[in-house]
């Protein structure tokens, strides 16, 4: 009865106060229960109706219809093509700044309840919530970039740039990110990209790789 109540209210998403309601009855994370419980605001509505369709479960896709048996299927002869294997250090970076930016989001959350908040600080903290959520959707897009294409959307890995000025450019930003990080140990997780990232460069940009990086993309 619950689930029938729940796709009706996805349908037409118009009380916030009955939607709140079916959360919180049909076992919903008690953070986002605490949040909903503040009022209705644009990112708790928003938050609302996301987690709703999370619970109501996998779409099941129709079964697709039988061939008569007069009908020849098509014949596929194609090869599937072979995905490029995703770089290992930036999946590893961008999962560390993934699950950083859900922590701190997660936390924020928790506070949003604390007694005696402030309206100013409350709005602050709603603000850097939403901040949170639209970096954490950036990180997954290109989690899924890295795993789909092997490297980051729109810029050539590191392993790919043959212009020694490029690298040393990156290198010397990789060097100060390096510097930047090692003072914030919530970043901790992201070291070891980096630096190997560095340790690629700094091969890359040995004069007998460089000429053989040229050769090969001159080729």
């Amino acid at each position: 009865m619950k689930h029938a109540e729940l796709l009706a209210w996805l349908a037409a998403p118009a009380d916030f106060a009955q939607g709140a309601a079916l959360y919180a009855q049909l076992g919903g994370s008690a953070v986002y229960q605490q949040l909903f419980a503040l009022g209705e605001t644009g990112y708790s509505r928003r938050v609302l109706v996301e987690q709703l369709q999370l619970l109501t479960g996998p779409v099941q896709e129709p079964a697709p219809e039988p061939v008569a048996d007069n009908r020849q299927l098509p014949t596929d002869n194609s090869q599937p093509g072979t995905a490029p294997a995703p770089d290992a250090g930036v999946l590893t970076g961008l999962r560390a700044q993934l699950k950083a930016a859900r922590d701190e989001r997660s936390q924020l959350h928790a506070q949003l309840t604390a007694p005696g908040l402030r309206v100013t600080a409350r709005c602050k903290l709603a603000h850097r919530i939403c901040a949170l959520t639209d970096q954490v959707q950036q990180l997954l897009a290109s989690e899924q970039h890295v795993l789909t294409h092997g490297r980051l959307p729109g810029t050539v890995a590191t392993a790919d740039v043959t212009d020694a000025g490029e690298l040393r450019r990156r290198l010397d930003n990789l060097i100060s990110l390096r510097s930047k990080v090692r003072r914030r140990p919530e970043r901790a997780g992201e070291l070891s990209a980096l630096q190997a990232e560095i340790d690629l460069i700094r091969t890359k940009l040995m004069p007998t790789n460089i000429l053989l990086d040229v050769n090969a993309a001159a080729a």
